[in-house]
């Protein structure tokens, strides 16, 4: 039974939890728009950014204020959740990027 009940309490949903969809639009440079998608699940955050050339993982942590923490590739993206909008920010050599996203709806 005590195990039963500690198998229940494994997973808490989080207020950020599923999927998220939307664009990383860059601001200057020969950068292009890049789709996006993330899947939340508890504080754990990941998915991709998908280029022309290709993909990039994104790995990270959402905190109960929806504060965001991430990597994508190598560079550092930071945000905000909020209760169905994400808006956050990354930099490359190239570009300075601005991602907006929504949470899809059904996910969450």
């Amino acid at each position: 039974m005590l195990l039963l009940l500690q198998a229940g309490d494994a997973y808490a949903a989080g207020p950020y939890d599923g999927e998220w969809v939307g664009t990383a639009t860059p601001n200057r440079g020969r950068c292009k728009a890049a789709a996006v998608t993330v899947n939340i699940t508890g504080k754990a955050v990941s998915g991709e950014l998908r280029l022309e050339g290709g993909t990039s993982e994104i790995r990270g942590t959402v905190w109960d204020d929806g504060s965001f923490g991430a990597t994508i590739g190598f560079h550092h993206l930071t945000g905000q959740f909020s209760r169905n909008a994400f808006e956050g920010t990354f930099d490359t050599p190239d570009c300075k990027w601005k991602m907006q996203l929504r949470r899809k709806p059904g996910t969450g």
